[in-house]
């Protein structure tokens, strides 16, 4: 788990360590939506809203598209959404992933935050330039936002298909080849798109962790898929303006 807490945010990566979930969700699985128990999940859930010490905590049901929503103090959690944004204090906005990025936002100037779940099709659908267009709906400045890509799938475990790259006709250097194999650099991805819409790239930080090679410290689906027919937990990662 990484915490880091600054004058006007608290904002944490949390691994899978730590709660009360069970079997191959072990332990600190934050979603509803994976066949977990809800009661083990909802456990987990207020063990990491009182950790970030927040008044209230929102989470999503993602659904791997582009929508952002604003998050209120009247807001709910479970809607489907993969990114979200606010200028409430002490509310945290929650994403979750296994092996997708989760990017946090951060508008000091203006306290605004952002959170969005960024797998490859919600990324390349355009999830990253929605989650900053709402943040500059409530004031913010692209070149004022800074930006933390958390603990997600890597380069060097990321293989894909002939096909796949087919997608990425102006990202090719997101890719590598080893050995006729070829590999997709998500989190490369997400800083060029963040760079392209106004993100100044000295605001662009990388948590060098790879979901998939750390599977015993973090929900990795591609490694569940591969090893316990996709059954796996979820990693939340939350942001809190102060």
């Amino acid at each position: 788990m990484l915490y880091k807490k600054l004058d006007n945010i608290s904002y944490s990566f949390f691994g899978r360590s730590g709660g009360y979930s069970k079997g191959l969700y072990s332990s600190l699985n934050c979603s509803k939506f994976v066949g977990d128990e809800l009661e083990n999940v909802n456990l987990n859930l207020n063990y990491v809203k009182q950790f970030i010490d927040a008044d209230s905590l929102i989470t999503l049901n993602q659904v791997h598209g582009t929508d952002c929503l604003i998050v209120n103090k009247d807001s709910k959690s479970d809607l489907n959404f993969d990114a979200m944004v606010t200028n409430v204090p002490n509310i945290a906005i929650g994403i979750l992933t296994a092996d997708c990025a989760p990017v946090l936002f951060f508008d000091k100037n203006e306290k605004i935050i952002g959170a969005a779940h960024a797998g490859w099709k919600g990324a390349y659908a355009g999830i990253l330039e929605n989650t900053v267009e709402k943040m500059q709906y409530l004031g913010s400045k692209p070149s004022d936002i800074k930006v933390i890509i958390g603990p997600c799938i890597h380069c060097n475990s990321y293989e894909v298909h002939n096909d796949f790259i087919k997608n990425f006709s102006n990202y090719y250097s997101c890719f590598s080849s080893v050995k006729n194999r070829n590999y997709f650099d998500l989190p490369k991805f997400c800083t060029l798109v963040l760079r392209k819409i106004g993100i100044k790239p000295d605001n662009i930080d990388l948590v060098d962790i790879d979901t998939y090679k750390q599977h015993e410290k973090y929900f990795s689906y591609r490694y569940a898929k591969n090893h316990t027919n996709g059954i796996c937990g979820r990693n939340i990662s939350i942001i809190c303006l102060k």
